[in-house]
């Protein structure tokens, strides 16, 4: 009897160690889930104002992707993807621009025309950071993504994740200035929302005990919302 306890024990604890290592070692690139046949719009909206000008104004557009194929060579794994940019006019889907993400044990990059990006690097846990534009000739080194929130429930656009990921790219703010640029993943579903927001509030005529949203003078503000599945 006392030696069916011990085995009981020891099963007991090796089950809880594994399930330790599991979830210490958990895939964090499942963040970002990539693979063949993939789908996902990207619908975009870009606010720009100029008060001293009188420029108030809206910009809507639809964005497609598809992941068309993926490529591994050792443990490197590359998706080739279409993207495509929905004419309101003709009423379709039009070819914009072809794409890459490669991603290994340590990071996903998106390789975009001429362009490439630092999207994520793994592993990840709050506080980690990296630069953005570190493959950018006009790399701005002063400007870092951070995770800012990592495995953590939220609620997102109106519905809740039990595991998400919070990167801040860029959060710098003053009384005359406001910078902020943030993105929200859900583990095992990928990117669902970025935010990123420039306003300037230099005028000194301004009552700077309001909010600077309500004393703007210059502002851009670009929103992006992620649908996953050919929804359009």
């Amino acid at each position: 009897m006392r030696f069916a306890i011990v085995i009981a024990i020891l099963l007991f604890l090796i089950s809880s160690c594994d399930e330790s290592v599991d979830y210490a070692f958990a895939d964090d690139s499942a963040y970002y889930p990539l693979k063949t046949g993939m789908v996902w719009v990207d619908s975009m909206t870009q606010i720009t104002i100029d008060d001293p000008s009188g420029v108030y104004d809206t910009v809507t557009w639809l964005e497609k992707t598809v992941v068309d194929s993926m490529q591994s060579i050792n443990n490197l794994e590359k998706y080739f993807c279409t993207n495509y940019l929905y004419d309101k006019t003709l009423n379709r889907w039009e070819l914009n621009y072809l794409f890459w993400y490669e991603r290994s044990d340590q990071s996903l990059i998106k390789f975009t025309q001429n362009n490439i990006w630092l999207e994520l690097v793994f592993p990840m846990s709050q506080g980690t950071s990296w630069n953005y534009y570190t493959y950018s000739i006009l790399s701005d080194t002063s400007i870092r993504s951070t995770v800012h929130e990592i495995d953590q429930m939220n609620n997102i656009q109106g519905n809740v994740y039990d595991s998400t990921l919070i990167v801040h790219h860029n959060m710098d703010s003053t009384l005359i200035y406001k910078y902020t640029d943030e993105s929200f993943y859900a583990r095992n579903v990928g990117l669902l929302y970025r935010e990123k927001v420039s306003i300037i509030s230099d005028d000194p005529d301004y009552d700077y005990t309001l909010p600077i949203e309500e004393r703007i003078k210059t502002a851009t503000i670009f929103k992006q919302k992620r649908y996953y599945g050919d929804i359009y």
